[in-house]
């Protein structure tokens, strides 16, 4: 007869049970996640060109302004290095709201190139793409929006995707135009 008295509870205790340990493991998978990522941004929102816009962009048909890639300095230690030639530059234009740009390094080593995006008021770091090999070198493509400008553009190398602040070989900035005023 004790049962009968005990019966009720146990099926909303183990329910309760149930719930807690989901709980419990989201949070444990959650912190798990955020320890193992660097704390990059995930606030400047990157979006990919269509085929015709990075044709576009690359071609250089039309009014883009360019940048220059700055090349990372050189710490004293590393000055007796070797360091390979390493250019690259930046074209972008702004239509509708949105900054389309090309980033394209000229190398002369194989390396895995990813592109950066930096908000300097934010100190924030997102990444932007991979560069992929081309026929004027390494070359990639995004947009976004106009007001995430000033952005400055990072171009690192590595094996790890994860380690950019070791191996940041270039940077540039990306501005906001001005527009002409029209008499």
């Amino acid at each position: 007869m004790n049962l009968k008295k005990y019966a009720p509870y146990i099926f909303p205790l183990l329910v309760f049970l149930l719930v807690f340990f989901l709980i419990f493991r989201w949070f444990q998978l959650r912190s798990e996640r955020a320890n193992n990522e660097l704390n990059f941004s995930e606030g400047i929102q990157i979006e990919n060109l269509s085929e015709d816009e990075q044709i576009s962009i690359l071609r250089g048909a039309g009014d883009f302004d360019t940048v220059e890639l700055a090349p990372e300095e050189a710490e004293e230690s590393d000055e007796t290095m070797t360091i390979p030639e390493i250019s690259g530059l930046i074209r972008y234009e702004i239509v509708d709201g949105k900054v389309r740009f090309s980033v394209i390094v000229t190398a002369d080593q194989e390396a895995a190139y990813y592109v950066w995006l930096h908000d300097a008021d934010t100190n924030e770091l997102s990444p932007a793409f991979a560069l992929e090999a081309g026929k004027g070198g390494w070359v990639g493509t995004a947009a976004i929006n106009t007001d995430l400008l000033p952005v400055e553009v990072v171009v690192s190398t590595s094996n790890d995707k994860n380690s950019v602040l070791d191996s940041v070989i270039l940077r540039g900035m990306l501005q906001p135009v001005l527009e002409e005023t029209q008499e």
